[in-house]
């Protein structure tokens, strides 16, 4: 029930965005900066759906002013804290969010805009990289997985309490820069500033074949649901084509 509320709000979201924002279409002759009555119209639409069809819209005050947001995303992650249930002691909505239709379009089609790797704590004091989108600037710096973060925007405060692991989150995820200290598998160090932009992401990011004893076991990868449906179904034909050829 829960998650078919959230989508509902997502998917009337992304409509008002379809029907509000063309009317922002840019003029090269005038000033291109976003039309303000535009902007707070998207913005009322949001929260008039939230009030519809948020699971905790009976929880929503009044007095909440929509227009005081950046977007419908600060909107939505502003009345998660009023999703208040019996037995908890802080919001349980960590989830809702607001999105304009062509930026929906571009991550159900696999399209990112980041740095393109992700980390985990292999310790408390030894972060590490988990994977990497081969085509992201990640992949072109040539990171690789396993490699050890030693300092993030020159920070080498690397833990896991909670106040690190939110700067650190902002710095990976968040950010459109960020320098980072890395220790490649062979102790030597390197200095590697990522700079976010647009790839498209690799669902399968691995596959190979091992043989264990005397038989062999296919073993991939699948890092996604989103992208290209035909590229992904193609890849897997080909994949399993080569898991069934190799006799795993």
């Amino acid at each position: 029930m829960k998650c078919r509320q959230f989508i509902v709000v997502l998917l009337l979201l992304l409509g008002t965005s379809v029907l509000l924002l063309p009317s922002c279409k840019k003029d090269n002759s005038q000033n291109s900066s976003p039309d303000p009555d535009v902007s707070n119209k998207v913005k009322d639409s949001a929260w008039m759906y939230a009030r519809e069809f948020y699971l905790w819209y009976d929880h929503l005050p009044h007095s909440f002013n929509p227009q005081s947001y950046s977007d419908p995303n600060a909107i939505m992650e502003a009345i998660r804290a009023y999703s208040i249930e019996p037995g908890f002691s802080a919001p349980v909505d960590k989830w809702s969010f607001g999105i304009k239709r062509s930026e929906w379009d571009d991550v159900s089609s696999g399209i990112s805009g980041d740095f393109g790797l992700s980390i985990f704590f292999n310790s408390n004091n030894d972060l590490r990289v988990s994977y990497v989108e081969p085509a992201s600037p990640a992949g072109a710096a040539g990171i690789t997985r396993s490699w050890r973060i030693m300092s993030v925007n020159n920070d080498a405060n690397i833990n896991t309490e909670d106040a690190t692991i939110s700067r650190i989150s902002a710095a990976v995820f968040n950010s459109a820069s960020t320098a980072f200290v890395f220790r490649r598998p062979d102790n030597t160090d390197t200095a590697i500033t990522l700079t976010a932009a647009s790839y498209r992401e690799q669902p399968v990011l691995l596959d190979t074949i091992y043989t264990v004893g005397a038989k062999k076991v296919g073993y991939m990868v699948y890092n996604s649901f989103l992208g290209d449906t035909a590229a992904v179904k193609s890849e897997f034909d080909s994949l399993f084509n080569n898991f069934s050829s190799a006799g795993i």
